[in-house]
């Protein structure tokens, strides 16, 4: 969708509604996003999400809100990569396992103060839904730890695949089979 500039980019993860609980899965999609444009070699300096979730922590607060080329400046970044949560669940009624994750990505230029992508609306907007999945999934803590983990995943790699070219499964390999 979008080539980035190779410059010192950070990826900033957003969840102002506390939608991903515990917050540590914020640093999961963050490494993600970070590992897979690394590892497709698409940027060679990325900044550590550590560094920007460090200095959001201590300087963030609800009612004013940092701006995204304050963050990026704080830690020495050209460019960041915004993703502000907007769903995550793991079930819609609280017993049938329904994992999805929603986001919208925008990339901003801190020098210039200007967004780079996407330029005909505010934010492009990424969803991921994992489909069957086995209701004693979410029956205990740690089948319920696994299965966040492997949403916040999916979703970072949906987010990275924004910025390099992938071949997609084959076709009919998303239809449901019974």
């Amino acid at each position: 969708m979008y080539a980035l500039p190779n410059v010192r980019t950070v990826v900033f993860v957003d969840d102002r509604l506390n939608l991903m609980h515990p917050s540590r899965l914020k640093r999961i999609l963050a490494d993600e996003v970070t590992n897979q444009l690394l590892s497709e070699q698409i940027l060679t300096t990325i900044i550590s999400p550590q560094d920007v979730l460090r200095y959001t922590t201590s300087h963030d607060k609800h009612d004013a809100p940092i701006p995204i080329q304050s963050i990026g400046k704080a830690v020495n970044a050209s460019t960041v990569i915004y993703i502000e949560m907007s769903y995550f669940a793991l079930t819609n009624d609280g017993q049938t396992p329904n994992p999805g994750a929603m986001c919208n990505v925008r990339v901003i230029d801190t020098d210039q103060g200007t967004r780079l992508f996407p330029i005909e609306q505010s934010s492009y907007q990424v969803a991921v839904q994992m489909k069957r999945v086995a209701p004693r999934q979410i029956g205990s803590s740690g089948s319920i730890k696994k299965l966040t983990e492997e949403l916040t995943i999916k979703l970072g790699e949906k987010v990275a695949k924004l910025f390099y070219k992938h071949y997609t499964g084959r076709l009919g390999e998303n239809l449901d089979r019974k």
